[in-house]
């Protein structure tokens, strides 16, 4: 996409239950999945969906009120983005998921009736890992790394997993899978060895 280039523009396609909204349609190629000329989901303004970078809305998702879908962000299928609710980073919405209030999906995956409002924080921890969290949980507070959630996460709380273990929580119950790690040859010689010889002397 060149500079001052908009990938999308906005049609005369209004949704039939909220004629307000209209559908998007690609101006370029915008990532490996939107080509030029493919239609998107909807949008109230050009402030819903960013003209920079590869994010998108498809299939029948909704970007509305002052809510933000930028980076790589992506919506799918039913999902709603509403309030002031931020989709960025690769964080990813499928099926009828929802971002409201003043949430910040930065990273991972809302799926099946997931919501996320308040001021929930879903993102990656530094390993890379990121949340995945589905059902019909609510998450209002801060969820960062590797967990799959299937429940409810109240306000002021803060899950943080820094490692690349997965942290199961559902109905109240919480179980780890536990990364299988092999030992490995040590990247440099270490003269331990000459060492314990050196105190036995």
């Amino acid at each position: 996409m060149q500079m001052n280039q908009k990938k999308y523009e906005i049609t005369d396609i209004s949704h039939p239950k909220y004629p307000w909204l209209h559908r998007i349609r690609a101006l370029c190629k915008v990532n490996e999945q939107v080509e030029p000329g493919m239609l998107g989901g909807y949008v109230q303004s050009e402030e819903n969906l960013s003209q920079e970078g590869t994010s998108w809305i498809y299939d029948e998702a909704i970007s509305c009120e002052e809510a933000v879908v930028t980076k790589d962000g992506r919506m799918y299928d039913r999902t709603v983005a509403r309030d002031s609710a931020l989709v960025g980073g690769d964080a990813r919405l499928f099926e009828y998921a929802k971002a409201e209030g003043h949430s910040c999906i930065l990273s991972g995956e809302l799926k099946e009736n997931a919501r996320a409002a308040g001021e929930a924080v879903v993102q990656k921890a530094e390993t890379g890992e990121a949340p995945v969290i589905g059902r019909s949980s609510h998450i209002y507070g801060t969820v960062c790394g590797w967990f799959v959630i299937n429940d409810h996460i109240l306000p002021g709380e803060t899950l943080v997993n820094p490692t690349q273990d997965m942290i199961l929580i559902e109905s109240g119950k919480r179980g780890i899978l536990v990364k299988q790690r092999d030992l490995e040859p040590p990247k440099r010689n270490i003269a331990r060895g000459n060492k314990k010889n050196d105190k036995e002397r």
